[in-house]
């Protein structure tokens, strides 16, 4: 969904725990958080509506143009994200539900982050939670 984007390009990373060195930047961070589910039907397989939390976290160094590197990014996600918010038939549809942006002075690379946050909304049955209908 977003590796390939020019600022980040193949530094994408699954996991909200990676420690990212200078070289590594900038980088996005992607992982999934909570998950709502709502039963719509009570069949003996009943029908799930889901909502899960998926947050991109864009990271660069604390450089001179830092607002501009992390505003340029926040940008490619948003339309990455927008240009497929099926992911590809996976889901019913992505969008964006938040962001946040924190600078770092403290670490030895600062750095600034955004953290997006998506919402992707997709259906399963109970007795395959993994397959997205």
């Amino acid at each position: 969904m977003v590796t390939g984007l020019a600022t980040s390009g193949s530094r994408v990373y699954q996991s909200r725990v990676v420690q990212l060195e200078a070289n590594e930047l900038p980088a996005l961070k992607v992982f999934t958080g909570s998950e709502a589910i709502e039963v719509i039907d009570l069949s003996s397989n009943p029908l799930q509506d889901r909502n899960l939390t998926v947050t991109v976290t864009a990271v660069a160094k604390a450089v001179s143009n830092l607002d501009d590197t992390l505003d340029t990014m926040i940008k490619e996600v948003e339309v990455a994200v927008a240009t497929n918010n099926t992911l590809g038939g996976l889901v019913k549809d992505v969008v964006i539900t938040g962001s946040d942006v924190e600078m770092n002075a403290e670490a030895e690379v600062p750095t600034g982050q955004a953290i997006l946050t998506f919402n992707a909304n997709y259906y399963t049955r109970a007795q395959a939670p993994d397959v997205s209908l």
